[in-house]
């Protein structure tokens, strides 16, 4: 079978779509479109991008039926030939999304290319009607200018493209890999030392994992003019978009694209590779629920950044930071209170990418991150590490593609472990559990030279009072154990306040109802900021670094 790509219209952002593919005279044929795509757990219905589809056999129209919100289905009434015909306007600029206009076509295949049913492994051309100066970025081979072929239909949607007169690339190799650098927009940040970067952040993982099995890795960068931050993580590529684009000329701006650029390669393995049997393979006709989110994004989101001060890329000062944070985002959150991870996991199809109810889940990146540091801390404690235990993921699941569960994983961290009872309550009070991560984290980081405190944060309401509000004084969240839980609503919008030394004074807006309150001051730290610094033995914390 063979798609072709072509844009009657690009400023119109409608991908005009034909799969061309033999059929039996009699052959029921059913067409399905995923509904989620890999990376998001959540579905996306991507079938409401769909615009006038239709089917053409070898001499007429054949009608089409729609039987789901995404399958549909014809009947072929003659033998030969028949074409699916259709657009899919691509108008979403981010990791996962598909995006056409006047000066580049970026597709990911996931959105919009349907499975045949009982025809998933047949292979498919992609044909793709570019203008001659178009450069082309993807992960498939190509057998002749603009022409692509994918082994199967999970290859193909596992291998986004992007298209530009503009597109930059650069390379740099590890061992006998290829890694390729593809970036579309305006470049701020110096090359020569970002390729040095990738390099050292690379050889770091692929030693810890002992080999990297694949000839070529591509990075797909949308550098964007806009605040933006996303990656998706591909068996053989990753898209990252990111933005200001003149922001990641500076420091801070560019710390943040080598650190999703490093999540995103750890995946290569984690997920890409090591995943769980939930979804193994992936089913993109129906949710796929896991519990596994600790291991596939907080171990991956805690790694990641290990690897960019293991790799000598950050300094100790700007990872102790880097903490800081992960504790302020991971901690201001008392869903852990209420959901564990493994169920907060499990719930990702339901919520798991919007706000949701206050505190009812914990987020599997960063909450999972601080999990995933806390093992690691008692790991070191047993002359191991977390690289260790997720070698053993690679070698026992990840390389023979067996699939695993969050017992698997367990059960690696046990074998690693002098004393297995302590990994067994660890897991059963804080994975499957709502156990306070916080205390045992401030007792174990003195064991590699740091120390954690909490502080007061700059805005004395969200200290104090519990209360945090956007720049118009609206309330964006209330500690649930602050007396503000009591007498105020989300969506308040205070208008004003008096503060004295007994306490704070407010007088809000409650759906056009002038309203007020007062809030009796205590020693109480609601919202805290988090201080982590080196004390006692430098060493320790060098071991950690390099062990």
């Amino acid at each position: 079978m063979k798609y072709t790509f072509s844009l009657p219209n690009p400023v119109s952002q409608l991908l005009y779509i034909q799969l061309k593919l033999e059929c039996k005279k009699g052959e029921t044929m059913q067409l399905q479109l995923p509904s989620w795509r890999p990376g998001r757990y959540e579905k996306a219905n991507y079938a409401q991008f769909i615009k006038s589809l239709s089917v053409a056999g070898p001499n007429a129209p054949v009608r089409c039926e729609k039987k789901t919100g995404d399958l549909w289905e014809f009947l072929a009434e003659e033998n030969g030939p028949h074409s699916i015909n259709y657009f899919y306007h691509a108008a979403q600029m981010d990791a996962g999304g598909s995006w056409v206009d006047a000066e580049q076509v970026y597709i990911n295949f996931i959105n919009l290319a349907f499975s045949i049913r009982g025809r998933e492994e047949e292979t498919i051309e992609v044909s793709l009607d570019l203008p001659d100066n178009y450069r082309l970025a993807c992960a498939l081979p190509q057998l002749a200018k603009n022409l692509l072929q994918a082994k199967n239909f999970q290859v193909l949607v596992d291998s986004p493209l992007i298209a530009s007169p503009k597109l930059q690339h650069r390379m740099y190799a590890v061992n006998d890999s290829s890694f390729h650098i593809w970036v579309s927009g305006k470049v701020f940040f110096d090359w020569e030392n970002t390729l040095s970067v990738f390099s050292n952040f690379t050889k770091a993982q692929i030693a810890d994992f002992g080999e990297f099995p694949a000839g070529d890795y591509h990075f797909l960068i949308h550098l964007l003019p806009f605040s933006h931050y996303h990656g998706v993580e591909h068996k053989y590529s990753t898209v990252i978009t990111i933005g200001t684009d003149e922001s990641l000329g500076r420091k801070e701006g560019w710390n943040r694209l080598i650190g999703v650029c490093s999540h995103e390669l750890y995946h290569f393995w984690n997920v890409c590779r090591i995943r769980p049997k939930a979804l193994l393979p992936y089913d993109f006709s129906v949710e796929g629920f896991f519990s596994e989110g600790l291991l596939a994004e907080g171990v991956t989101s805690f790694m990641g950044d290990f690897y960019l001060l293991k790799s000598g890329h950050l300094s100790v000062a700007e990872y102790l930071l880097l903490l800081e944070k992960l504790f302020e985002r991971a901690f201001e959150n008392l869903g852990w209170e209420n959901q564990s991870i493994a169920a907060s996991s499990w719930d990702l199809w339901l919520d798991g990418y919007k706000a949701g109810v206050p505190d009812k889940k914990v987020s599997i990146y960063t909450h999972g991150a601080l999990i995933t540091l806390a093992l690691d801390l008692l790991l070191i404690q047993n002359g191991h590490r977390m690289h260790e235990a997720m070698r053993q993921m690679w070698e026992k699941y990840g390389r023979t593609q067996k699939g695993y569960n969050i017992e698997d994983f367990k059960s690696i961290v046990t074998s690693l472990a002098n004393n297995r009872a302590d990994i067994s309550s660890f897991f059963a009070r804080f994975v499957y559990g709502t156990a306070d991560l916080y205390p045992l984290l401030e007792k174990l980081l003195p064991t590699i030279g740091l120390q954690v405190r909490k502080i007061a944060k700059k805005d004395r309401w969200e200290t104090a009072y519990g209360i945090k509000v956007n720049s118009k004084g609206e309330v964006l969240k209330i500690h649930p154990r602050s007396m503000a839980y009591e007498q105020m609503m989300i969506g308040d919008r205070i208008f004003s306040y008096q503060l004295s030394g007994e306490g704070l004074h407010l007088k809000f807006d409650r759906r056009k109802s002038e309203m007020e309150v007062f809030l009796s001051s205590s020693d109480k730290m609601y919202y805290a900021d988090y201080k982590i610094t080196l004390a006692g033995s430098e060493a320790a914390f060098s071991e950690f670094i390099n062990s």
